[in-house]
């Protein structure tokens, strides 16, 4: 879902990789990897954050639209300039969570989170590890 949102905002606001690598110092490479979703590590927050940052000096405004298009994404509309780091971090930080589960326990997660839909069941806080 980043990499296709980072990529539209490329496209809309007619940001190269090229420019991109040249204001962040990341490998045109390794942004035209993630950008298609084939980078196999993904990106960290801070290299992310490069990347808006990068946006944002070439085109201003570039990072509020990502921002915008990502929580209309994760059905969030209505969301603040200033609450999108928390919210992109939010999303990272699960990203990093499910990549880091074996699949025995992504199974498991996956089983849970669609009872949890099918059922309508409300989020309670728990405490449970999936990790191995």
């Amino acid at each position: 879902m980043i990499p296709e949102i980072f990529r539209q905002t490329l496209e809309y606001y007619g940001i190269t990789g090229k420019q991109i690598s040249q204001v962040s110092g990341v490998s045109e490479n390794h942004i035209s990897e993630f950008r298609r979703g084939k980078s196999k590590t993904g990106v960290s927050t801070d290299v992310l954050w490069k990347f808006l940052e990068a946006m944002e000096k070439i085109r201003p405004g570039s990072c509020a639209y990502f921002c915008s298009q990502l929580a209309k994404a994760g059905g969030s509309e209505g969301i603040s300039e200033s609450d999108c780091p928390k919210q992109l971090e939010s999303l990272l930080e699960m990203q990093n969570f499910v990549d880091g589960l074996s699949d025995d326990r992504l199974a498991l997660l996956l089983m849970v989170v669609a009872g949890r839909i099918k059922n309508g069941v409300p989020a309670k806080n728990r405490d449970v590890d999936l990790r191995c």
